[in-house]
Formats: C-alpha cells, sequence, structure tokens
C-alpha cells in the first residue's frame, strides 16, 4: 500500500494556508494587492475591462473549482498596456488564463522575471478539458523569486481570472509519513473514518464516496 497520502493531504493544506490570491470580483482597479502580493496595471489606451459574474473552472477533470470574475486585456501588451507582479516570498506562481476565443490559435503568454523568460507559450480555449458537463481550463504554474514578474501577451488579448502565489514549502517540513492500512478509508484530510462515515474517501488508494 502507498505511503503517500497522508503526505499529500497534509502539504495541500499547508499549501492553501500559504497561498495569496489576486481575483478580479470588483470595478477595474490599477492595483490589486493582497499582502504584498500585487498586480499593477498600465492601461493608457482603456483597453481593459472587468466582467465580475464570469466564473470559469480550472484545474484537472479529477479535481477543479469554479472562480469568479475576469480580467480581459482587450489587447496585445505594449507600453501603453501591460501588467507587472510583486512577489513578496519566493513560491510558485499560478495563472489563471483563458483566450475566450475558439479561433484564437496564436496568442502567448510571456512571463518574465529580470532576464529570466519564466513562460512563453501559446494559450488555447483546445487546452480545456471536460469532465461531465463541466469545461475545465488548466493553471499555469512557474517557480518565482522574490520581486516583479512581468505578464505580457505580446500578440492578442488574454483573459485572466487569478493570479495566485503558493510560497515556498514553508509548513510541511516534518510531516509524517503514515502507511494506510490495506481496506481501511480515509477523509480528504488523511484522517482514518469508521465504515458508517459518509462522504468522500479514500479507499485502497483510490478515492470513492462512501454512502
Amino acid at each position: 500500500m502507498k505511503k503517500i497520502f497522508t503526505l499529500i493531504a497534509v502539504a495541500a493544506m499547508a499549501m492553501s494556508v500559504n497561498a495569496q490570491r489576486l481575483t478580479f470580483t470588483e470595478d477595474l482597479k490599477t492595483s490589486y494587492d493582497v499582502e504584498g502580493f500585487k498586480l499593477d496595471i498600465v492601461d493608457t489606451n482603456s483597453k481593459l475591462s472587468i466582467d465580475k459574474t464570469k466564473e470559469t473552472n480550472f484545474g484537472t477533470a479529477d479535481a477543479y473549482e469554479k472562480i469568479a470574475g475576469l480580467l480581459k486585456t482587450g489587447g496585445k501588451s505594449s507600453s501603453n498596456n501591460n501588467m507587472t507582479l510583486t512577489i513578496p516570498a519566493d513560491g510558485t506562481l499560478k495563472v489563471y488564463v483563458r483566450t475566450g476565443s475558439n479561433s484564437a490559435t496564436d496568442r502567448t503568454l510571456v512571463l518574465t522575471q529580470g532576464e529570466n523568460e519564466l513562460y512563453n507559450k501559446v494559450v488555447q480555449e483546445a487546452d480545456a478539458v471536460k469532465s461531465g458537463e463541466s469545461t475545465i481550463y488548466p493553471v499555469i504554474s512557474v517557480s518565482v523569486k522574490i520581486g516583479s514578474v512581468s505578464v505580457a501577451y505580446p500578440v492578442g488579448s488574454l483573459n485572466f481570472t487569478a493570479f495566485e502565489l503558493v510560497k515556498g514549502t514553508a509548513g510541511i517540513n516534518n510531516v509524517k509519513v503514515v502507511e494506510a492500512e490495506n481496506g481501511a478509508a480515509y477523509n480528504l484530510a488523511g484522517q482514518k473514518v469508521a465504515d458508517d462515515f459518509k462522504g468522500v474517501v479514500i479507499k485502497n488508494g483510490k478515492k470513492m464516496i462512501q454512502k
């Protein structure tokens, strides 16, 4: 039996505690700030806009979440239209982004920190996957250091649902790896539960609903 479940569950909880997320459910501003994790917007030509009510699924077919709000860039980045993230701690930067256009197959997202290009790839609606009736878009993740990250879209507009910083790996040191008992059921926090427990459980390494 694998010994990784408890470690993964504890690590996931620790990461959520250390995460800072910027979302777009308010009127458009020139700056968004969550405890030093900051997005500054240059919008000289007034191209950017906010859709407060738009909800988008991000993650994988097995695990995803619905996030409200959308920042539409309205055109390609330039000296008159660009964004910069301030990173207050080393960690992982997650970008929740899509094009919103099925015909757009050449729009790139470019993330740069100092002289280092962290990411430079095409974003397409075709990157999404299906889970039942839900469409789920992938999350882009890159490692970042304290400092600033340039967010560019040099070919055409992109739509951002959120930016998130998961700071380092603080809080998951000295995690005790507990071997799961064969046939035993565990909740999503890695705790062993009784046979009459109702809800989502992990049993013999598989996720299932116990009724």
